[in-house]
């Protein structure tokens, strides 16, 4: 009988809200394979490394149970509304206590986990409580990486799961090659010391590649509780095509600036029970101004009696007609007035 060979589970918690929508989730899809391409050349990762994949939107799913790295096929990673990081946090230790075999008095087990952990926001679910009771389980279980993608990610959140809260400094394509570089490099490391017989309850950390990824600074200016980031539902005016707008709070400010928008053409699929709480409205003199439809680049939008957002081009004598329940007639000219604006969960 062969001798088992202790494997390194590390299990990758993913961010795929709305707020998450373009280029940064087609760029984590392919953070995903890059770091799996490092592995796979590191005679050592391939070894002991396995993989796993657990999403979060709406809810939180194991897209991928721990699989060797030879083996391992990257999931589709596929947008939906909502940031269940507290189911993502309960989901990630049920699938370390029923995967990662334990060390008993007679036989050594697997290596301490590694979880590494993507987000661009704020949890949308009762985080709390399970962030707790991680946080206690989690030196016997796992090392946590959490890190935050771009500068509106609540860096304040992820440090009571961990000490070792990264944030992105930049979102460009290459910024992203070189995270997942890092972290291929960190598991390389880690598992040459293994190899060793170093304790396995030591962090192995290259340096970080500072151009691109830095030890999160304390925050400040976002300590009121209200949300550094509001997202809203739109749809195109001429095809119904949904997207999400995304606007930045002004720090130790009460209005919001627009940063852009993003289409929504990867929906997660429906079913299951929605963990994320509703969201409260914004009022419209808290937002300065809308980014154009990505679709097809009107400059203004709508807000329909039937709560919808949609595109329009503000020409003179424009008629609008709202795109969900069809209500037709010209643009009327802005409030002088603030007005409640329907939230997306991001």
């Amino acid at each position: 009988m062969s001798a088992y060979t202790r494997r390194l589970p590390i299990y990758l918690l993913l961010d795929c809200s709305e707020s998450m929508a373009g280029d940064a989730i087609d760029e984590l899809s392919k953070g995903v394979e890059t770091m799996l391409a490092a592995l796979r050349a590191d005679p050592m990762a391939v070894e002991s490394a396995y993989l796993s994949v657990i999403t979060f939107s709406r809810t939180a799913k194991q897209a991928v149970p721990l699989t060797e790295v030879m083996n391992f096929q990257p999931p589709q990673l596929l947008v939906g509304t909502g940031t269940a990081m507290g189911s993502a946090l309960r989901l990630v230790k049920q699938c370390i206590d029923r995967e990662v075999i334990k060390t008993t008095p007679n036989t050594k087990g697997d290596y301490k986990a590694l979880v590494i952990l993507f987000t661009d926001g704020e949890p949308t679910d009762e985080w709390e409580a399970v962030a707790e009771e991680f946080k206690a389980s989690r030196s016997a279980i796992a090392n946590l990486y959490a890190i935050a993608c771009g500068p509106d990610a609540d860096t304040d959140t992820l440090r009571e799961l961990t000490d070792i809260v990264l944030r992105m400094k930049d979102m460009s394509p290459q910024a992203w090659r070189k995270v997942f570089v890092w972290l291929s490099a960190s598991v390389q490391t880690t598992s040459q010391a293994l190899e060793r017989g170093d304790d396995a309850n030591t962090q192995v950390l290259p340096a970080l590649p500072e151009d691109v990824l830095e030890v999160a600074p304390m925050e400040s200016g976002y300590d009121d509780g209200r949300p550094r980031q509001v997202f809203l539902r739109g749809r195109c005016s001429k095809d119904g095509r949904a997207y999400i707008m995304r606007f930045a709070r002004r720090p130790h400010g009460e209005t919001y600036v627009p940063l852009g928008a993003h289409v929504l053409e990867g929906k997660e699929e429906k079913g299951g029970r929605d963990t994320s709480e509703s969201v409260p409205s914004v009022t419209s003199a808290m937002l300065e101004g809308m980014p154009p439809c990505p679709y097809c680049e009107n400059p203004l939008v709508v807000n329909c009696i039937c709560g919808t957002l949609f595109c329009a081009s503000g020409k003179q004598g424009e008629n609008c007609t709202c795109p969900s329940c069809k209500t037709s007639g010209p643009l009327a000219p802005a409030s002088p007035e603030p007005f409640d604006v329907r939230r997306a969960k991001g």
